[in-house]
């Protein structure tokens, strides 16, 4: 792991956030709660500010110099006291090497930085990776809400929670 670095994406990056975010979206369509088109026509002050939010950290995973993989968390707006993980993406030729564990320890450093006492993830039902992952991590199954994904079937979205200690 010793070419491989996680760091916070600032607002100066936002396009490398964008193109990383873009080519996540355009690679797994499937596995996100949103589309290609609609991030696509996002302006610049739009993808700045989505850095600029104290509330969420985006994260970068660089191999060498080059951006690998992305993923971020959030403080939920209705329950600060709840982080939520989101956008989770690594490139297809360095999937499979655990780098997923760095996402995970990130993020639920980030969460306990904010105060929250517990973690959201979730994902499309069938995305076995994504469970497997965020079991090794001691996340537990919470519920499954049926929703519309973008790209019009109906499918649960599985909800897990990882409860932190004070």
């Amino acid at each position: 792991m010793n070419n491989y670095a996680l760091e916070r994406l600032l607002p100066s990056q936002w396009e490398e956030y964008k193109a990383i975010r873009l080519q996540a979206l355009q690679t797994n369509p499937e596995t996100f709660g949103s589309t290609f088109v609609k991030e696509a026509a996002y302006t610049q002050d739009d993808w700045i500010s989505l850095l600029e939010n104290q509330s969420r950290a985006v994260f970068a995973l660089y191999y060498s110099t080059s951006i690998i993989g992305l993923c971020g968390v959030a403080v939920k707006k209705e329950d600060r006291a709840t982080a939520i993980l989101f956008s989770a993406f690594i490139k297809i030729p360095f999937r499979g090497k655990g780098l997923s564990k760095m996402f995970y320890q990130k993020r639920i450093e980030r969460a306990r930085q904010q105060r929250c006492t517990s973690i959201t993830v979730s994902h499309r039902k069938g995305n076995e990776r994504s469970r497997a992952a965020n079991q090794r991590f001691g996340f537990k199954f919470s519920c499954a809400n049926e929703v519309t994904w973008p790209d019009g079937l109906q499918e649960d979205e599985l909800i897990y929670e990882l409860q932190l200690s004070p």
